[in-house]
């Protein structure tokens, strides 16, 4: 079949219909795969989505999401900015564990804010906190970090002020974002400012970060690099005074480092070396993986293990 898109690459609903495609060819397409519904009368054609791997549909979701986003956007009675998470989408922002149900837009009005099933608008939008992506207004990377810091949290808001930073927003742009107005959640959004740290690679390292400043723990060094024994290189999640390292263990880790030729079980037994060669260094050595993260049992794993290196 082919399918007229709009210039996001999406078939809606309304046009196919205008050049002859019936709701039942839609439907057929949909449980046959060929279609993947973005939303109500908008679908992607699947295969220009990422593919779904061995590690599940994250990154086909996020796409789904990130389409999802734009098409309301571009809505012909929509005159808002997309902000909060749907921002964070357009931009290439890492969040933690985001709401992909809802699209958010903020409004530069005092009033007229409403909270419905898919659609959030926020009110009092600084008019100087947006900028245009191919014709759309989104809020900038530093007013997103800010807002989703105010409304989700400081766990959420450091993941999210680490990555503003990976992509180059510096903390005194944040700052002067946070400065603008107040906002509920300015505790929040100050902490997560403050403890940002480009370094961090993912959200969920930012969550272990983050449970370990509100457990009061000593602040790690982060990304530190090792020389190990037989002369390869390690770069350690977290670290402490050269005697502890940590490493967070998410699943993706271990595929991204499988080789040509490679099973499962190589990359565990090349990560089980590494490990050996970090405690060769007389370096204690804590892991976690994301369970932990979700049930705070690696809070109680890094409190022993700094116990034990006299660390705390």
């Amino acid at each position: 079949m082919l399918w007229p898109r709009d210039s996001i690459g999406l078939v809606r609903r309304n046009r196919a219909l205008d050049v002859g495609i019936t709701d039942l060819q839609l439907k057929r397409a949909v449980r046959s795969g060929e279609l993947t519904m973005v939303d109500r009368g908008r679908y992607a054609i699947t295969t220009s989505l990422p593919a779904v791997d061995v590690l599940g549909s994250e990154r086909r979701d996020t796409e789904v999401h990130r389409l999802r986003c734009l098409a309301a956007a571009l809505d012909d009675n929509c005159r808002l900015a997309l902000s909060h998470e749907s921002a964070a989408t357009v931009l290439g922002l890492a969040t933690l564990l985001p709401d992909r149900d809802v699209v958010h837009f903020g409004t530069a009005q005092s009033s007229g804010g409403r909270r419905l099933r898919t659609r959030h608008v926020h009110t009092a939008l600084p008019s100087d906190s947006t900028m245009t992506i191919d014709g759309i207004e989104v809020t900038t990377p530093a007013r997103t970090a800010v807002d989703i810091a105010a409304t989700r949290g400081f766990v959420a808001g450091l993941a999210v002020c680490d990555s503003a930073l990976r992509l180059g927003v510096t903390a005194d742009q944040l700052f002067v974002e946070f400065g603008k107005r107040r906002i509920r959640g300015a505790a929040d959004v100050r902490a997560a400012i403050r403890y940002a740290d480009g370094r961090s690679a993912n959200p969920y390292e930012s969550w272990g970060r983050a449970l370990m400043i509100q457990s009061g723990f000593p602040l790690p060094d982060l990304q530190t690099h090792f020389v190990l024994p037989d002369g390869s290189h390690a770069y350690a999640d977290y670290s402490w005074r050269g005697k502890l390292v940590a490493e967070y263990d998410g699943r993706r880790k271990y595929w991204r480092d499988l080789r040509p030729g490679d099973d499962p079980g190589d990359v565990v037994y090349r990560e089980k070396q590494r490990e050996d060669g970090l405690r060769a260094l007389k370096l204690g050595v804590c892991r976690w993986v994301t369970k932990d993260l979700y049930s705070k049992a690696m809070i109680t794993r890094v409190r022993e293990a700094l116990l034990d290196e006299g660390l705390l």
